[in-house]
């Protein structure tokens, strides 16, 4: 399992039980914490999204053609787009 992921699972509250110490074996959630995991992990993502934005906005300040500026408005508006989808998937606010 990914790292982040069960940084976030422990932040959401999960209970971690191992066979070994030191390893993480397995994940137990309540009701509770497991939504809040979804929300943390749907923010995750939203903030990968949101951090190319930042990344298309700065190349779409230095296009030196129309052309090139609105390839790139293109990707920011499908970006906004997926975010705005991704929270009406996942009810996350």
């Amino acid at each position: 399992m990914n790292e982040r992921i069960k940084q976030l699972a422990v932040q959401a509250g999960a209970e971690t039980w191992s066979r070994a110490p030191g390893w993480v074996t397995g994940l137990a959630f309540t009701d509770k914490n497991l939504e809040k995991f979804a929300e943390l992990m749907t923010n995750e993502f939203i903030g990968i999204l949101r951090s190319e934005i930042a990344i298309v906005e700065h190349y779409r300040s230095t296009s030196i053609h129309d052309r090139d500026a609105e390839w790139h408005e293109g990707k920011i508006d499908h970006f906004r787009k997926l975010i705005i989808k991704t929270n009406k998937h996942f009810g996350v606010k």
